[in-house]
């Protein structure tokens, strides 16, 4: 019964990340009672043993302590901090579902089949928007030059076949495949940088391209068919192709460039320089990342509490003139997790939380050595990759960004050893 519910509830996580918060977190909500469920029956709680899940803990009371000084403190009128602070539990438990539930080869089979189903239905959608505007269902982007696929208006597909895409190419290709099968996944995982390349996603792009230039020089190379120096040039031609042949990816991808290089004419209101730095006032995310390091400034060692940095970027004292955009400074978060982090939870907060995802990847990298799954290492390259600073990036505490990175982190912790090995 237990198996049969996990591949259920495992399936079905990328249609309830397209569903949205409500599927979500009942959908994450089931699989922590499921996985508890279980260690009660078998009365298996070693886990909770474990240095990374005491970490988890430690950091879970701090943010929690931290949301409710901040809210006596600084006195936010709102409860949303101190919520989102205790239901982060959730994440807690499902960091540890894939270790508790997955301990079986064909339990895991059937849950990346399902996916792979999925997640092949959204890339096809992609492509279909792609060349007629809108989506099978009629979704129209709010963004010429982003994809919205099956999200309707929220610009998230890259970061869903980014979290996806690297850990379903990487799980076939760690079996012995026939030439045809093995023909089809090296060109599934050549494309994932090529798709998200084509939603719009700039930063996800990016990050796409570290987390494939790490497995193809991690893998071996009789499970590519093509030379490794030979796969990073194919995939430089193609991006330079696909700039060329599609006028929405040409103007995302130089979009950046020009802010980059547009220097405004003088203003009364703005005082513009002429160094290197002052160039970034024309990208929208540098008044966040500018108004996210005032507040850290402001509040150095516990920031303002959770989810508050939407309501303190919004005080006069963080006006500045010299910033260009400064009067765009407000969001519901900074767009950049070191920066969020910082800023709402403080160096303290901040310590904590890294020196956890040391812990954490150090530990992965380590079990990998034995196993040398390219599967496992892909999720732990996933969880590095995410965390890169200076890329734009969503809340690291909101629903769907959290339930990718735990997701992820959730494999890379599962229990190798009790799975089939396979040789690399």
């Amino acid at each position: 019964m237990f198996n049969k519910i996990s591949i259920f509830l495992f399936s079905i996580l990328p249609i309830s990340l397209i569903i949205g918060n409500f599927a979500i977190n009942l959908n994450i909500l089931l699989l922590d009672v499921l996985a508890l469920g279980f260690c009660y029956k078998t009365k298996n709680w070693n886990w909770i043993k474990e240095s990374v899940f005491k970490l988890l803990i430690v950091f879970y009371i701090y943010i929690i302590a931290n949301s409710i000084i901040s809210f006596y403190l600084l006195d936010f009128s709102n409860y949303d901090g101190i919520i989102r602070s205790v239901t982060f539990i959730k994440f807690i438990f499902f960091a540890y579902t894939f270790k508790i539930l997955i301990l079986e080869e064909k339990i895991l089979e059937k849950i990346i089949k399902y996916w792979f189903l999925i997640i092949g239905i959204i890339i096809f959608d992609i492509f279909f928007e792609s060349f007629f505007g809108h989506n099978i269902v009629g979704y129209v982007s709010p963004d010429k030059t982003r994809i919205v696929s099956f999200f309707k208006d929220e610009l998230v597909v890259g970061g869903l076949i980014l979290c996806f895409g690297f850990i379903l190419t990487t799980y076939f290709l760690n079996k012995n495949l026939k030439f045809s099968t093995k023909l089809f996944f090296n060109i599934f995982l050549f494309a994932i940088p090529i798709i998200i390349l084509i939603t719009g996603e700039r930063s996800n792009f990016i990050k796409s391209f570290i987390i494939f230039s790490f497995i193809i020089f991690y893998i071996n190379q009789k499970k590519l068919l093509f030379n490794k120096k030979k796969f990073f040039l194919l995939l430089i031609i193609a991006f330079i192709s696909l700039n060329f042949l599609s006028e929405k990816v040409y103007v995302k991808q130089t979009e950046f460039f020009y802010r980059f290089l547009k220097i405004a004419k003088d203003d009364d209101d703005y005082i513009h320089g002429n160094n290197f730095f002052s160039k970034f006032q024309n990208i929208k995310y540098f008044a966040h990342y500018d108004v996210a390091i005032k507040i850290f400034k402001e509040h150095p060692l516990l920031g303002v509490g959770n989810k508050n940095f939407r309501h303190e970027c919004s005080n006069d004292k963080y006006f500045d003139k010299k910033i260009k955009l400064t009067n765009l400074r407000c969001n519901t978060h900074p767009h950049q997790v070191h920066f969020e982090l910082l800023s709402e939870h403080g160096l303290i907060g901040y310590l904590l939380f890294i020196y956890l995802i040391f812990t954490a990847i150090r530990k992965f990298i380590a079990e990998n050595k034995i196993y040398k799954n390219v599967f496992y290492y892909s999720a732990t390259i996933y969880l590095i990759v995410f965390l890169v600073p200076i890329l734009p990036s969503g809340s690291f505490f909101s629903t769907f960004n959290g339930t990718l990175f735990w997701l992820i982190f959730s494999i890379a912790n599962s229990n190798k050893s009790k799975l089939k090995k396979s040789n690399l």
